[in-house]
């Protein structure tokens, strides 16, 4: 008898745990904040996230504007290696002597696994890439045989 009284409020108690733990977070938020979230920004996110010229027009306007569109178009690849040791030096080291030849002309470094490569320029048409590779050619004899004109994803500024 005495067992049964002992265990009844046990029981209850657990009823009640039962129940209060079907309550979800979101709901103890509503329940909480009346379904207000307020969000708390530093002053140094905010100026990084505002447009450079103080407008205070969308930020997500603004970005779409000024970002680059990426588009498939070509490229000129003038370096490839598998060579872990040495490959990387030496795209950077070709690198370097292509943007003094041609500082208008964008420079790609990448790695993907296991090779190397440096591909140069943001050509729309074939045409352009080919006119492009030609003065490479010309101007870097001893990088002539590497080079091929490969379809890539470019960089080109909306208007």
């Amino acid at each position: 008898m005495i067992r049964r009284f002992l265990l009844a409020p046990i029981i209850a108690t657990c009823c009640v745990l039962v129940a209060s733990a079907q309550t979800t977070i979101a709901d103890h938020m509503q329940q909480a904040t009346g379904g207000r979230v307020t969000i708390h920004q530093p002053a140094a996110l905010n100026a990084r996230l505002s447009p450079a010229n103080g407008d205070s027009t969308n930020v997500a306007t603004h970005n779409k504007q000024q970002a680059e569109k990426n588009v498939v178009g070509y490229r000129v690849q003038v370096f490839s290696d598998r060579n872990q040791r040495t490959a990387k030096a030496e795209a950077l080291s070709k690198e370097r002597s292509i943007r003094e030849a041609f500082p208008d002309m964008a420079t790609y470094v990448t790695y993907d696994a296991p090779s190397w490569r440096l591909k140069v320029g943001d050509f729309r048409t074939r045409d352009e890439a080919s006119t492009r590779l030609a003065e490479l050619k010309e101007m870097f004899p001893g990088y002539a045989n590497e080079m091929i004109i490969v379809i890539d994803v470019i960089n080109t500024e909306v208007q």
